[in-house]
């Protein structure tokens, strides 16, 4: 793995931390509310999936032993919430079907499969030179319904 492909996956989570927390911190009701869609508000997550030396995604576990009373689940999907020197703490976003089914990227599920990603409060600590690509995804995926 080549350094410039280390630095661009750590480069494009910095970012993605910095758009977030413009959003959320600085001007929620006005330059920065808009900023990744012009027009109309997409929230404050980017979301995105992460992917190893051998182009696999990155997959994370939450709820393991179901002790918060949901399901335990695996995910592809996350949010940046910090970055410092080259970590990062990323929360675990679920995927849903359209049918409101829980996803489960280690079985038969694909990412094409999904419709909607919610935010947890199950986060993880990552290395970001562990990983070689970031695939960024449509911010309207969150709390997405049907029309």
């Amino acid at each position: 793995m080549s350094k410039n492909t280390t630095y661009c996956v750590r480069e494009a989570v910095e970012n993605i931390e910095d758009l977030q927390n413009a959003v959320e911190e600085e001007c929620p009701a006005g330059c920065y509310s808009n900023l990744l869609s012009p027009g109309y508000s997409l929230g404050d997550t980017v979301p995105f999936v992460l992917f190893t030396s051998k182009s696999a995604p990155f997959v994370a576990f939450g709820n393991v032993g179901e002790l918060d009373n949901g399901p335990c689940f695996n995910t592809v999907f996350f949010r940046v919430e910090r970055v410092c020197d080259g970590c990062a703490t990323l929360s675990l976003l679920i995927a849903f079907d359209e049918h409101k089914h829980i996803l489960d990227f280690t079985d038969k599920d694909s990412v094409c499969d999904v419709f909607r990603l919610e935010k947890t409060h199950y986060c993880i600590e990552v290395d970001l030179h562990s990983f070689c690509a970031i695939n960024c995804l449509n911010p309207r995926l969150l709390n997405r319904t049907h029309s």
